[in-house]
């Protein structure tokens, strides 16, 4: 494959990537993607929310072996 293919497919996956959507599992309402060691706190935990909606307003994400991520 040529770096100009190469390059072609990064572009069309990072694309993909930024039009992507996420849907909530109990919903089906869009949500934010905050990465895959992101652990929702229980629905009745108001300050939690509060702490998740700050966290997702901040455009950060949780990635394994790091506390927060810039996204």
């Amino acid at each position: 494959m040529t770096s100009q293919q190469q390059s072609a497919q990064w572009k069309e996956a990072e694309d993909f990537e930024a039009n992507r959507t996420f849907k909530c599992p109990d919903c089906g309402e869009n949500a934010h993607y905050m990465g895959i060691d992101f652990k929702a706190p229980r629905k009745a935990d108001v300050r939690a929310w509060q702490d998740a909606e700050a966290f997702i307003a901040s455009g950060k994400l949780f990635i394994r072996g790091t506390k927060q991520h810039e996204g």
